[in-house]
């Protein structure tokens, strides 16, 4: 089998995105695929050293289509979890961590909406205020 075809797709989930950081990737894989076939895959398209492979099945689940009275198998295929060497990881597939950039301009936003006074009360004040000047 060619390595071009044996993975293929990511699985992205807050399990997989958890178990990420430890250097732990899932893949939906080609039935066909064996384990060594998925090692050098992931090597050879990561540029990664995989310490080792764990492959299970998964079950297809039947779901209705609706309007009609058919029913379709989906989901079933074969998932491989890869065991990445310690400190190796996937840059694409890894979660992006906030920079401390990012968190400065919320910070201002709140303080800003906090200095606005909005509600139908401040409005009705305005608008009285603005008649008996205009009546002086």
């Amino acid at each position: 089998m060619k390595i071009n075809y044996v993975i293929k797709k990511a699985l992205l989930s807050e399990k997989a995105y958890i178990q990420m950081e430890k250097g732990v990737y899932t893949f939906m894989v080609d039935k066909n695929a064996s384990k060594s076939e998925i090692k050098k895959a992931v090597e050879g398209q990561f540029k990664t050293k995989v310490k080792k492979v764990n492959v299970l099945g998964k079950a297809a689940k039947s779901k209705k289509v609706t309007g009609t009275r058919k029913e379709v198998l989906t989901g079933s295929g074969k998932k491989a979890v890869v065991y990445l060497v310690a400190g190796e990881n996937i840059a694409m597939l890894s979660p992006k961590k906030e920079s401390k950039a990012q968190k400065a301009p919320k910070e201002i936003k709140e303080v800003k909406t906090k200095e606005k006074k909005s509600g139908l009360l401040s409005k009705l004040k305005k608008s009285d205020k603005n008649k008996k000047e205009q009546e002086k």
